[in-house]
């Protein structure tokens, strides 16, 4: 079943999107507002990279650190990886399984339309879940 499910059908179209020199603290307050985990990075359209939860604590939060002198483009995770629409949520399961990542931004010809999480993925196609399971453990 999972291969006849396309990426398309389950992502999210809503996607928060910040521009390269958009400031650490514009970022973090969109994540709060908005009770997300994470944002995506674009400049012309196209997905540049992400920042996450995560991203903020490593890069972005230092004693002393202020978050409006740090931008979005020294904090987000680079390469980025990304799925076309028509690809199937296998496709997408395995991505995220090989590369451990969480969000996958969807693209449609190399700009952003959509994000699909591993949430999504084990919600919509349980069978999935044997695939993903390995994003649920903490790393080592």
């Amino acid at each position: 079943m999972a291969n006849t499910v396309l990426v398309k059908d389950i992502m999210s179209t809503d996607v928060k999107v910040v521009q390269n020199e958009t400031s650490a603290q514009e970022v973090v307050a969109i994540m709060a507002k908005n009770d997300i985990d994470a944002v995506l990075v674009v400049q012309s359209g196209k997905p540049t990279g992400i920042i996450t939860n995560l991203d903020v604590i490593i890069r972005a939060i230092q004693p002393g650190a202020n978050l409006n002198s740090i931008i979005a483009r020294m904090i987000y995770t680079n390469p980025l990886v990304t799925i076309e629409e028509n690809a199937t949520v296998e496709e997408a399961a395995e991505l995220m399984k090989n590369w451990k990542i969480h969000h996958l931004p969807v693209t449609r010809k190399g700009s952003l339309v959509g994000m699909i999480t591993y949430i999504d993925l084990a919600f919509a196609v349980p069978a999935l879940i044997p695939t993903l399971k390995e994003l649920w453990r903490p790393t080592k």
